[in-house]
């Protein structure tokens, strides 16, 4: 696999330029600061010595997901370009003003304030709509994989969860990640990054993992080095690496089913549940009190299926999320390898 029509040389990514076997660093421009310098978000591209495909690993879509940045660069320090096929284009933070202010979103654009809800944006929009549009067209013009790194935020936690569209290269590229992510969810196309990357017949997924309330360092180093290992296994997978593949054998497959509060109040999730484990319906999941410590909601599984995040921000109002529940529709065995016999 190699983006159709290169050949096989430097590598440019806005600013960043790599030749084979080189390290380019430069960036993405998003127009200016307030001190009239550029604007830019920052890209690192890793150009293997001999010709493969273009991984993106871009984290910080959201400002207060931290997972993403630290696993993409402690991966960086594992690659040998001269070692490489391909190369990757790393991003470890596409959205720079929130993840400075540690926001979901930029704090100065409270017209679009969600990136992960503009794609692919407008070069004449409001301004995450700009660093939408700058990102994917860089993105367009020299990619086959997409790694997007999501987590809980400073609101929640998920277990290692994918998030994938139903086509064989998004699948394939979901089930390259290895034996820590059993669990996909379908990806429906919507306004995310994945839509215009899908639609333009590359391989992108989302993945979960993480949240603020687990950034101590044992938590944090435990989730980054996860995912940097699974990174690195999906380069393995499509030949970028030497080494042995790792897969699972079997998926949990299904889809997303929301649960949002009914009520304000005191969240306090029931310290028995298991992540990724499947429950009955009518499960108690947690239940919501007022500062009286009346109950006012018992919140209960929706369906037989699996609860891979729960809500770790015990304040809650009325229409915020208190669980992420999975719908669990069947066991994949047809994305990675034959299971052994």
């Amino acid at each position: 696999m190699m983006s159709q029509g290169a050949t096989w040389g430097e590598i440019q990514v806005g600013t960043a330029v790599a030749r084979p076997g080189e390290v380019g660093r430069g960036g993405i421009p998003v127009g200016n600061t307030m001190a009239g310098t550029p604007a830019q978000i920052p890209v690192i591209v890793v150009c293997g010595a001999e010709p493969g495909p273009v991984l993106w690993l871009n984290g910080a879509t959201h400002g207060d997901e931290p997972e993403g940045p630290w696993s993409i660069l402690m991966t960086l320090e594992e690659l040998q370009p001269q070692a490489m096929r391909g190369a990757v284009v790393a991003v470890p933070a596409v959205n720079v003003n929130a993840f400075a202010a540690g926001t979901r979103g930029d704090p100065l654009d409270t017209f679009a304030y969600d990136l992960n809800r503009v794609y692919p944006g407008s070069p004449s929009g409001r301004a995450t709509e700009r660093v939408a549009h700058a990102h994917i067209s860089a993105m367009l013009s020299c990619c086959d994989l997409a790694i997007t790194v999501h987590s809980g935020g400073d609101h929640s936690y998920l277990c290692p969860t994918i998030f994938a569209p139903e086509t064989p290269a998004c699948l394939e590229l979901a089930a390259a990640m290895g034996p820590d992510w059993p669990l996909i969810m379908k990806a429906f196309l919507g306004s995310d990054l994945t839509a215009p990357l899908v639609k333009a017949g590359k391989a992108a997924i989302n993945v979960e993992l993480g949240g603020q309330c687990c950034t101590l360092p044992r938590e944090f180093d435990r989730i980054c080095k996860t995912l940097s290992r699974s990174y690195l296994n999906v380069m393995r997978h499509y030949g970028m690496l030497p080494g042995t593949v790792e897969h699972c054998h079997t998926w949990m497959y299904g889809q997303q089913k929301a649960i949002l509060a009914n009520f304000t109040g005191l969240w306090v999730a029931e310290p028995s549940i298991e992540f990724g484990s499947k429950v009955p319906k009518d499960t108690v999941l947690g239940h919501i009190r007022d500062l009286y410590g009346d109950v006012l909601e018992t919140v209960k599984a929706p369906d037989e299926g699996v609860v891979f995040g729960l809500r770790t921000r015990p304040s809650v109002r009325i229409g915020d999320w208190v669980c992420f529940f999975g719908l669990i529709e069947g066991v994949r065995e047809d994305l990675g390898p034959a299971s052994p016999s």
